[in-house]
C-alpha cells in the first residue's frame, strides 16, 4: 500500500520520467545538405548555420544546437540550450541531457560549455559508380 508520502514521491517520479522523455533530445550520426545541395555528415547531429553552411557534431552521438546568435555549437555528448540561451552537452560521450521545469540543463555526467571546435564541416563521398 503507497502512504501519502510515497505516493508524493511517485508522482514526482513519474512526473519527471514524462517531463525528462518531452525534453531529451535525441541524437546519433547524421548527413544534411546545404543550401546547395551537397550532402555533409558528421559523428553526431549536424545543423545549418545561418550562413547555410552545415556543421556537425565531430563525436558519435554528438549533439548540435544553434546560438540565438546563428552560430552552430557541438558537443560530446546531446545539447540543449538553457533558459539564458547557453549551450550546454554532457561530456560523456553520446551522454544525453534534459530541460527540467525550471529551464536548467541537466546532464549525464556532468554539464560542459558547447564550442566550435566540437564542430566538423566534411563533405559526404561521393557514391562509386
Amino acid at each position: 500500500m503507497i502512504t501519502g508520502s510515497d505516493h508524493s514521491v511517485f508522482l514526482y517520479r513519474l512526473k519527471l520520467f514524462f517531463v525528462a522523455s518531452l525534453f531529451a533530445v535525441t541524437a546519433s550520426a547524421d548527413c544534411i545538405k546545404d543550401v546547395r545541395g551537397e550532402v555533409y555528415c558528421g559523428g553526431g547531429r549536424c545543423i545549418v548555420d545561418r550562413a547555410g553552411t552545415v556543421w556537425c557534431s565531430r563525436y558519435y552521438e554528438g549533439g548540435a544546437e544553434i546560438t540565438l546568435e546563428g552560430q552552430v555549437l557541438c558537443g560530446k555528448g546531446q545539447c540543449a540550450k538553457d533558459s539564458d540561451g547557453r549551450v550546454l552537452c554532457s561530456s560523456e560521450l553520446g551522454g544525453t541531457v534534459l530541460i527540467d521545469s525550471r529551464g536548467h540543463v541537466r546532464c549525464y555526467g556532468k554539464c560542459e560549455a558547447a564550442t566550435a571546435d566540437m564542430c566538423e564541416n566534411t563533405r559526404a563521398d561521393d557514391a562509386i559508380d
